[in-house]
């Protein structure tokens, strides 16, 4: 019995290992198995053709799209990335329906636009301005001590009302005792002119407009009551944006205000970001999302930076401080748009400084767009080269200023080593080519201009500053706003066009009362420029060389001959002239829009339209007249309007009147004249038309009446209807009884008004057109710095 119980368990163990190994075995057989299909897939995989696979691949994603539905966008959007260069944009390359393409394009512009603010509807803090307590010493002077101290500060001049007395030590202006330990570590032993003026009146709540020389410490004015300002407000919280915001034109002026930000930074416990083009946004961003209290920046980037992520990355609510450094450069440039966007969104009982070396009269009126009730400080004249500077000017001819260039820097390298050159020059190409030529000669230098990137830039100026290069070439980018300490020689190799420009270049060196030289080059051809260039030698007391004195001669006797036009003082960018012409047009466009359309108002417009074209007339014609080719253009005989009654009699007989008119003239001959529409019967054919032949204008100005874009603003601004009819004849041909009458343009409309207004618009475009022909064929020399080759 026990022998059978041990048997049948021996057996029942052998049966067990026999179903493991057994087990074991299929498993083996089925990974094997579907190790096979694996491969076999693979096979199929390669040797399918690959459109049918992309095929297959689209239905199924189609299918799962429609399943998913909306769910799967809204996972998608919580998967954006809050620093997405792209603005949270998934663009995808395929072949896209031109409507959604539009639409996208507008989504994007409609991102950089910032939502207009009504200041009445937003609580803000309140904040205090005015901090300077007038010292005694200071209380106890007279007025006539007072004047006679600020003629000792380099001739120091005010307008406007209540502005405090200058200060003349730093324990004066009333300053915090870890911004007074700074400015002793850094040795500034007392103020300079625009400090002592500009400091006081800026603490004292005013608002300020500075102009002083170049090198003259216009920055320390606006950073030292700055920090007073910021330290009197309470901390920032999350999610707040920055009190003070200072902007600037260029990128290397930002760097360098930042930079002198940085001593006092961490003696305050404050933070500061430079924001400007051609760096990562991302770490812009990053820093402005950590908290600052300060931003220096550029235009363009700060409106980038308040309407990335949807105005989430940073506001302007606490800004209660604004600076606009080089602000005459920076509304020439053509930001006004944006600095005035800008300035729109923070609080309008905010505190504005706006400082510059240089500012033309025509800029006060923007600049008190900005500032309430300012304070002007003038010290010396607006537009002043420092009397430490040295300038020097030579009238050579192109191929000689090379040579001259090489005598320079033979001159001074010879004497100090560690001496800095810069040289300026007009376009980029010309650096460039500069660079090489210089190069081939052994002087080791970098150019710098706009088509570099930021990062060249960058280190191409710390390599200058700090001695690797000791030779640097640059358009006018680097004319505001760089420091070198050691620049002794500034040579103008290409001759700037006005004389702000010519101040700003020259002021790079005999900055901070240091002694330097500035070259100027300039050719018989470019008499225009000598008149600026003797006119800021006269004013920094320096004698005008006979040969410059010839040039300006030479030129102001065309002028009276008529030969040239005298250029006035101001730059030669387009900014504010482009701006106004803007401006006016939307004002007149308003006026239209809002104008009664009754009798009386329609002949005030009728009346102001042949006024204007009369006093345009002559000018038009005489520089049309220029044109080489093709005929002579008379604005006032080409441009033939006919309109369906004019009289103030019943609506009833203007339409007889008109129709005998028409009636009469189909009479006359037996075929079409020129620009006489008698086909008008369209769905579009109003109660009022007029014709503008355009056939004998030069093609730019065809062009300007015709193209699309021209025409849908006019539509829009007028409703009327304007079609172009006839054809196209060359100079001297006519055409034929039964062809078509010469090439014009037929404006409809309900009303009298309408139609006069179209055809007003109409008359400008074909007066710029002519214009930009008359300049683009006949222009004796260029009228701006920089020239297409």
């Amino acid at each position: 019995m026990q022998d059978a119980t041990e048997e049948e368990t021996a057996a029942a163990a052998r049966a067990a290992a026999a179903q493991r190994s057994e087990r074991k075995e299929a498993e083996r057989v089925q990974l094997e198995a579907m190790e096979l299909d694996k491969q076999k897939a693979m096979e199929v995989d390669e040797e399918a053709d690959p459109l049918d696979a992309f095929m297959v691949g689209i239905g199924e994603k189609m299918s799962k799209t429609e399943e998913e539905g909306i769910g799967k966008s809204q996972i998608e959007s919580k998967d954006e990335t809050l620093f997405d260069d792209d603005d949270g944009l998934n663009i995808v390359s395929t072949e896209a329906d031109p409507d959604d393409i539009l639409a996208m394009a507008a989504k994007l512009k409609k991102r950089k636009e910032l939502p207009t603010i009504d200041h009445s509807k937003v609580k803000y803090d309140s904040f205090r301005k005015s901090f300077y307590v007038e010292p005694a010493e200071l209380a106890d002077m007279t007025e006539a001590e007072v004047d006679e101290l600020r003629l000792e500060l380099d001739g120091i001049k005010i307008r406007g009302q209540d502005c405090p007395k200058p200060v003349q030590k730093w324990s004066q202006c009333g300053l915090p005792a870890q911004t007074l330990s700074v400015i002793r570590q850094l040795n500034y032993d007392k103020p300079t002119s625009i400090q002592a003026q500009a400091i006081p009146a800026i603490m004292s709540g005013r608002n300020v407009i500075g102009v002083a020389k170049t090198g003259s410490g216009k920055t320390i004015a606006f950073l030292l009551p700055m920090f007073r300002h910021i330290k009197d407000q309470r901390p920032l919280e999350s999610q707040e944006g920055p009190i003070s915001l200072i902007m600037t034109p260029t990128r290397e002026l930002a760097v360098q205000i930042f930079k002198e930000c940085k001593p006092f930074l961490k003696a305050l416990n404050l933070r500061a970001v430079c924001a400007y083009g051609g760096s990562p946004i991302k770490d812009q961003i990053a820093d402005l999302k950590r908290g600052a209290e300060i931003i220096v920046c550029t235009p363009g980037r700060m409106i980038d930076l308040l309407a990335a992520n949807s105005g989430r990355v940073t506001n302007l609510k606490r800004v209660t401080y604004i600076v606009l450094d080089e602000a005459d450069r920076m509304f020439d440039m053509g930001f006004e748009p944006q600095v005035m966007k800008i300035i729109s969104n923070v609080r309008p009982d905010r505190q504005t400084v706006l400082f510059s070396a240089t500012f033309p009269r025509n800029m006060e009126a923007l600049a008190r767009k900005v500032l309430q009730r300012p304070v002007e400080i003038v010290v010396g004249a607006r537009s002043v080269v420092a009397p430490e500077v040295t300038q020097i000017v030579e009238v050579r001819a192109d191929d000689a200023k090379f040579h001259r260039l090489l005598e320079l820097l033979g001159e001074l390298y010879d004497t100090d080593d560690d001496a800095r050159t810069l040289i300026f020059v007009d376009r980029q190409e010309s650096a460039d080519s500069l660079l090489r030529d210089l190069m081939r000669r052994g002087y080791p230098c970098m150019s710098i201009h706009g088509g570099k990137d930021q990062i060249d830039r960058d280190s191409t100026i710390s390599d200058f500053k700090n001695g690797v290069i000791p030779v640097l070439i640059a358009t006018s980018v680097a004319a505001r706003g760089l420091d070198v300490k050691q620049l002794k020689l500034v040579v103008n190799y290409d001759c700037p066009n006005h004389m702000e420009d010519y101040v700003h270049r020259v002021g790079r060196t005999g900055r901070a009362g240091n002694i330097g030289t500035a070259v100027t080059f300039i050719t018989e051809e470019q008499d225009r420029y000598a008149v600026d260039i003797a006119k800021a030698l006269r004013q920094s007391g320096q004698k005008v060389p006979e040969p410059v004195q010839k040039l300006v001669d030479g030129f102001n006797e065309k002028v009276k001959a008529g030969k040239e036009k005298a250029s006035g003082s101001g730059f030669g960018g387009k900014g504010l002239e482009k701006l106004d012409q803007e401006r006016d047009l939307a004002r007149r466009r308003e006026r239209k829009q809002f104008a009664e359309e009754g009798d009386d108002a329609a002949e005030e417009v009728t009346e102001s339209v042949d006024d204007a074209s009369k006093a345009a007339t002559p000018v038009t014609a005489a520089s049309a007249k220029k044109i080489p080719t093709g005929p002579a253009v008379d604005l006032a005989d080409k441009i033939v309007v006919h309109k369906r009654g004019i009289s103030n009699a019943d609506p009833l007989d203007r339409v007889k009147q008109a129709a005998s008119v028409v009636r009469s003239r189909l009479n006359e001959a037996e075929r079409l004249r020129t620009g006489v529409p008698i086909d008008n019967k369209g769905p579009d054919a109003g109660a009022y038309h007029a014709t503008l032949e355009i056939n004998d204008f030069p093609q730019k100005a065809r062009w300007a009446v015709t193209n699309r874009t021209n025409i849908a603003k006019v539509l829009e601004a007028t409703g009327t209807s304007i079609t172009t009819k006839g054809s196209y004849y060359p100079a001297g041909k006519s055409p034929q009884p039964g062809q078509d009458p010469k090439l014009y343009i037929l404006v409809e409309g309900d009303t009298e008004l309408v139609v006069t207004n179209a055809m007003r618009e109409l008359k400008r475009l074909l007066a710029e057109g002519t214009a930009a022909a008359v300049d683009s064929e006949s222009r004796a020399a260029p009228s701006s710095r920089y020239s297409v080759l």
